[in-house]
């Protein structure tokens, strides 16, 4: 996309203020690179006065003109006038040109550049007459006879602005500045800020640009348009200090790359469109349904950031609240879109998601290498916490690379069968961001927005098969078997509409799986788990072998050794811990290996004897953030008694790693005070039990 420049033709009768105004309108708009205050060539010598203009003799002009070294030339007055060639290669190149020029010539002019705009510059007859008068070199026959003889301007087809030069000096030059500028498109060079906003949508400008009041009038919102041809609707905010001059506008570092400036810095702000779905969207905050064009339209706008966040948080409190099931499948199609999808030539394409929210239950990186060591693809696109202590995403990162692109997944897929990548740089939907930066402040949950979201990713990945984790309790997202039911239905319906097979696996969630609790104590138990080591979590391994196995079969139902079978040999056999050092090899694997847990430890002991049934999974998550994880991976909790065990007082539950002493003293306080509330450790007291108040021990 080419920006084009304007062409203005600033015309007038002798006595108006012609000169003077131009002399002031190029003060004010000629320090801007997108504005050019064109001089023409005038066979006159430069002794003679008048404006400022290139002085040629006659035979010069007419070599000039011999060679086309002129937009156009006239002659008037006994004199002959020319303007530059080169006006049109910067018309082409997006800069607005501001000419000096003669009545009878606009028509010819015009006709030489489609955005063309007329300029006349007017006084009342008596205003002139003085202005002659003062000048003196009239006679008042003279004087007159001219304002007798002025001319309308010539119909051209063209935009004509008339500015009346009645008053004084200074408000006639701000009247022509705010013509050219207000009829001009307002052309800026992008650079990527230093800040960051929430948001990701703020743009900033000089207040002492001329367009500055002009853009200010029209609202807070501009739609930014880069060479490129991509466009973002973003809030204008103003530098008024020294340290934003001319035409430069900052942009949060997230808008810059939407816009691809990188390549060509030229951006229009235009004034922000009124989206077009705009109706469409009430429709919904009032309940209706929306077919799938009608999302397209909603969610083509809200990706361009034509909305206010009011009439975004309208929109999805409704969708939070009234989405039908066709209603989901156009949204998960319409995210998908807007990412980039990968294909493979493979018949079976496995992938697997957990509704999340239970610490521990990292069983992703012990699946797939299993899955993949059976001959199966499984692209798994994760994501990084959000609430919990830690992701997928987080925790593999911990050993390899997790930020591939597009052709890395596939590269690494082709050379190891399956990957852990995040899903940030896959298939993470800018829709996401959008609801996301209005969800996560009001706290809106919606089981169907979740599996649009899920689905859209799984779509985009190239999935033929999805399973799901789906954790069943009172703490996990899934409160209890009536609606994992109905979210397994809704799943497996907007699954098969999309092209796809999904399963759900609604499985305990009353508690966390394994015993670490953050990055680098997850991948600890996952690394014990693929290693066969004596003292793995058994839980873990015996859910990931439970899905595993579930996928093969899936997979492969004539098999003749059914799923679990061969996933426990596959993992007995070390052909599953060998295909996951392939992964790390094929995604980049982080030199040195495991880390250390955090070095301040603390441990929380039991105040009572008592019977563990399991430990609060909200608290544990809790404990282990305020440990340092995910921020610091080495951070978080270590289990120290499962479910089923007798607890005798003072003996430790869990054990806190913390980086800092400051996140260790936070991190003890939440646990002591859970403790003592009852809400860190469910179990049935042992006969006979003391109950002692809460101990905490220090080792180091």
């Amino acid at each position: 996309m080419a920006f084009k420049g304007t062409l203005f033709l600033v015309a007038g009768p002798s006595g108006v203020g012609k000169d003077t105004l131009l002399d002031g309108a190029r003060a004010a708009l000629g320090g801007h690179e997108f504005y050019r205050f064109c001089r023409r060539y005038v066979t006159r010598d430069a002794a003679a006065g008048g404006e400022d203009h290139i002085p040629v003799g006659e035979a010069e002009f007419a070599a000039m003109q011999a060679r086309g070294e002129f937009f156009h030339h006239w002659e008037a007055h006994g004199l002959r006038y020319g303007l530059p060639g080169d006006i049109r290669s910067d018309l082409g190149a997006g800069i607005h040109v501001i000419a000096n020029v003669s009545r009878r010539e606009l028509a010819a002019l015009a006709a030489l550049w489609e955005d063309t705009v007329i300029v006349s510059i007017e006084a009342s007859p008596e205003v002139v007459a003085a202005r002659l008068s003062a000048r003196g070199r009239e006679s008042a026959g003279e004087i007159a006879r001219r304002i007798a003889r002025r001319a309308d301007i010539p119909e051209t087809g063209r935009t004509v602005l008339r500015v009346l030069n009645d008053g004084t000096p200074e408000a006639g030059i701000a009247a022509l500045v705010r013509a050219v500028a207000g009829c001009a498109a307002q052309r800026f060079r992008g650079r990527a800020a230093s800040l960051q906003t929430a948001g990701g949508n703020l743009c900033i400008i000089s207040d002492s640009h001329p367009a500055a009041e002009l853009l200010r009038a029209r609202g807070s919102r501009v739609e930014l348009v880069s060479a490129s041809g991509r466009s973002r609707v973003a809030e204008l905010a103003y530098e008024t200090g020294p340290g934003l001059e001319g035409d430069l506008c900052l942009l949060d570092p997230k808008l810059a790359r939407a816009l691809d400036i990188s390549a060509d810095p030229g951006l229009e702000l235009r004034p922000a469109p009124s989206p077009e779905s705009r109706e469409v969207l009430r429709r919904k905050i009032g309940g209706g349904e929306l077919s799938g064009a009608d999302f397209e339209l909603v969610i083509g706008d809200m990706v361009g950031g034509r909305y206010s966040q009011a009439e975004l948080a309208g929109f999805l409190v409704s969708a939070a609240a009234s989405l039908s099931t066709p209603e989901v499948v156009s949204l998960a199609r319409s995210r998908a879109a807007r990412t980039e999808n990968v294909r493979w030539d493979a018949p079976v394409v496995v992938d697997k998601h957990s509704m999340g929210g239970i610490p521990g239950n990292r069983i992703s990186p012990i699946i797939i290498p299993i899955v993949a060591a059976a001959g199966l693809i499984m692209p798994k696109t994760s994501s990084r916490a959000i609430t919990s202590a830690s992701g997928t995403a987080d925790a593999m990162e911990v050993l390899a690379r997790v930020d591939l692109s597009p052709d890395e997944l596939r590269r690494a897929v082709g050379e190891a069968g399956g990957c852990i990548a995040w899903n940030g740089n896959l298939t993470h939907s800018p829709v996401d961001d959008v609801m996301n930066a209005i969800n996560r402040p009001l706290g809106l949950k919606s089981a169907r927005l979740d599996v649009s979201s899920i689905l859209s990713k799984k779509l985009a990945a190239g999935s033929t098969h999805v399973l799901i984790d789906m954790p069943v309790g009172p703490e996990a997202k899934t409160r209890d078997r009536a609606e994992a039911a109905e979210l397994e239905a809704l799943f497996r319906t907007v699954a098969a509409e999309l092209g796809m097979s999904a399963r759900v696996m609604a499985v305990d969630g009353t508690g966390p799986v394994g015993r670490g609790i953050g990055p680098s104590l997850e991948m600890r138990d996952v690394l014990a788990v693929l290693g066969n080591a004596p003292g793995a979590p058994a839980d873990l391994r015996e859910k990931a072998l439970l899905y595993a196995g579930t996928i093969l079969d899936w997979a492969d139902p004539d098999a003749t050794q059914s799923g679990m079978d061969r996933a426990r040999r596959l993992l007995a056999d070390g052909s599953a811990a060998a295909r996951f050092e392939r992964i790390l090899d094929a995604q980049g694997r982080v030199p040195g290996g495991l880390p250390a847990p955090a070095p301040l430890t603390r441990e929380i002991a039991a105040e009572r004897d008592f019977r563990l049934e399991g430990f609060g999974i909200k608290i544990v998550s809790a404990i282990a953030r305020a440990a340092g994880a995910p921020l610091v991976p080495t951070a978080g909790v270590d289990l120290l008694c499962g479910p089923g065990e007798e607890v005798a007082a003072g003996q430790p539950l869990l054990r806190i790693h913390a980086a800092t002493s400051y996140a260790q003293q936070l991190a003890c306080g939440i646990a002591l005070k859970a403790l003592a509330e009852g809400t860190l450790a469910r179990g049935q007291a042992l006969a006979g039990s003391p109950a002692p108040g809460p101990k905490a021990e220090e080792t180091t």
